[in-house]
């Protein structure tokens, strides 16, 4: 009998599905055997890039570590016990603030102290994840303010190919490990992606995404032209008149990396986590309302993966819309799942709210946290206060701005700007508001 293993998990534990087929003679055995031992590790393999990382509460340095990894940070007590999520959340507070006594200054391993900051010293684990420190100081990708298309393939089936792309050519399918569903690339291919509008004039895509090869980039165009733009492990490029950033790595990072590009009519900007390191002007990317994604393979027991992709309306900057609507949204500050930290990227965006309440001394704000609606409505709205007044204590302690002149809110899911039914709604309605008060 030839058997097909599927990977499913929940809570830690790895399920294998066995489907019996039947296989002819002792040749059909041998390459099932084989078959067999190839999916063995390859589940391996996809295992430790997702697997989330369990530390005890007293252990500042696992945490920090799994922390900057971009793992999913499980905090228990001594006996191995999770904690509550508010002893959780404080356990990976402390530990990042400990560590953000580096300077952004400070060499990150390997590198040359007074040596700018490249990929290959910040993409696999930023040095610091708290924001404004760290290699986060410098840091300057605002995320677009509205979803358009997002998908993490949690709608999907194992062993699908997603059903909201298109495939071109290639063999790539959703796997589940661990609970997260990722769509895993077996042969390299191209798929693409039907967007419900045209791209706007400035917009964002930020794809997390892991790649054993450094001979070949994820790319990514919209079929209006040739120019395109895309990551290497540890490099962004944009392949256009400047073949800016257009460069292999020598070794590519382990785990996934963020990888973000803010695209305007004046020029294309790429970054991989937290560093920047490509930034081509005068590059025409033609607006279309089809973006595709041309996707290599890893190995056997080294797969490709696309954990999700986000394309933004990165339009309007937050005052303009502020002071002609008198509310203002922002995807720009995120936060470790089920806390108030706020992490690294959130970087620019509190500096052009600094900015803004600097430039403009008789406003006043009201910061507001919203959640979509997945979870309990009570947590939702603890979690949101939680944030809301988390975002007010940093431009308060950071920048100095008078703690009287911004109030706190935190909403929950009660005040929703879009369907919970749908991922794009779901994104929108994660989100911070600006109210003039």
């Amino acid at each position: 009998m030839r058997c097909r293993l599927v990977i499913s998990g929940a809570l830690g534990a790895l399920v294998l599905i066995v489907a019996p087929v039947p296989a002819q003679g002792i040749l059909g055995k041998i390459k099932d055997r084989a078959r067999t031992e190839v999916d063995r590790k390859e589940d391996a393999a996809i295992n430790a890039i997702v697997a989330s990382v369990s530390c005890a509460i007293t252990d500042k340095a696992c945490i920090k570590k799994a922390h900057d990894s971009g793992a999913a940070v499980k905090v228990t007590d001594k006996n191995g016990k999770p904690v509550s999520s508010a002893d959780s959340a404080a356990a990976i507070s402390a530990a990042v603030a400990q560590a953000a006594s580096l300077s952004a200054d400070d060499p990150a391993p390997g590198a040359t102290a007074g040596a700018p900051a490249t990929a290959a010293t910040t993409s696999a684990a930023a040095i610091v994840t708290s924001a404004g420190t760290g290699a986060w100081a410098t840091y300057d990708f605002v995320p677009g303010s509205r979803t358009i298309f997002f998908e993490d393939f949690s709608g999907d089936e194992v062993g699908d190919f997603p059903g909201r792309m298109k495939l071109h050519d290639g063999n790539l399918e959703v796997a589940n490990v661990k609970g997260q569903k990722l769509l895993k690339v077996a042969e390299p291919g191209v798929i693409y992606i039907v967007l419900p509008e045209k791209l706007p004039e400035r917009f964002t895509v930020e794809a997390v995404y892991h790649s054993p090869t450094t001979a070949k980039p994820m790319a990514i165009y919209t079929g209006g032209n040739k120019n395109r733009f895309g990551c290497f492990p540890a490099s962004a490029f944009v392949d256009a008149e400047a073949k800016s950033g257009m460069k292999a790595t020598a070794k590519a990072p382990p785990g996934f990396v963020n990888c973000r590009f803010t695209v305007d009519t004046r020029y294309v900007r790429g970054y991989i986590d937290s560093a920047r390191t490509s930034n081509a002007p005068g590059v025409t990317i033609v607006r279309t309302d089809t973006l595709y994604l041309e996707i290599p393979a890893g190995t056997d027991n080294d797969p490709t993966m696309l954990a999700s992709i986000r394309v933004a309306d990165a339009g309007t900057k937050l005052y303009d819309v502020l002071n002609a609507k008198g509310r203002v949204s922002t995807h720009g500050i995120v936060f470790d799942e089920g806390t108030d930290h706020i992490r690294g990227e959130s970087t620019p965006t509190l500096a052009e709210i600094a900015d803004m309440l600097k430039t403009h001394g008789p406003l006043s704000l009201t910061i507001e946290d919203h959640t979509d609606n997945v979870g309990s409505a009570p947590a939702n709205k603890t979690l949101s206060e939680k944030r809301a007044l988390a975002v007010k204590q940093y431009l308060v302690s950071k920048y100095g701005i008078v703690s009287t002149r911004m109030r706190t809110a935190g909403l929950g899911a009660t005040k929703p700007v879009g369907p919970n039914t749908t991922a794009e709604g779901r994104q929108n309605n994660r989100r911070v508001d600006l109210v003039k008060s």
